[in-house]
């Protein structure tokens, strides 16, 4: 009885040791090449988010969206007249890192957002306007 005990008890603990690895998510290589154009899309930070509001005449829709060259995540679409609000943290690059974002509980020094691009489904990168990317 106390064998059957112990070996439930075993099997449990490795289930529960191995519930605390995570798989680190990586992101995509930045492309080659330059911005087709900028385009009248304005990006602000919002402490630890970036709001996005399309006033060009272009409509996209599945994409990616890089910030600083490195960090990316793709996006559904941004429509005409459209406001997308997204967390910086979302962001990742190429090695798995998280974009510093910062906030109340942030250790290190966020990241400020220098370069905002969209990149639609054919590959082509336009650049995005900053408005407001300084770190709070």
């Amino acid at each position: 009885m106390q064998r059957d005990h112990f070996l439930i008890g075993a099997v449990c603990l490795s289930l529960l040791a191995g519930c605390g690895e995570t798989v680190r998510q990586q992101g995509r290589v930045y492309p080659d090449g330059t911005s087709e154009s900028t385009l009248d899309i304005q990006v602000q930070r919002e402490e630890t988010k970036i709001a996005l509001t399309n006033t060009s005449a272009i409509a996209f829709g599945p994409s990616t969206l890089w910030v600083n060259a490195s960090f990316s995540r793709p996006v559904k679409g941004l429509g005409i007249g459209q406001t997308l609000t997204l967390e910086l943290s979302d962001f990742i690059d190429e090695h798995g890192n998280r974009f510093r974002a910062g906030g109340f509980f942030a250790t290190r020094r966020p990241h400020d957002v220098v370069l905002v691009e969209i990149e639609d489904a054919e590959g082509v990168r336009y650049g995005l306007i900053v408005t407001r990317g300084e770190a709070p």
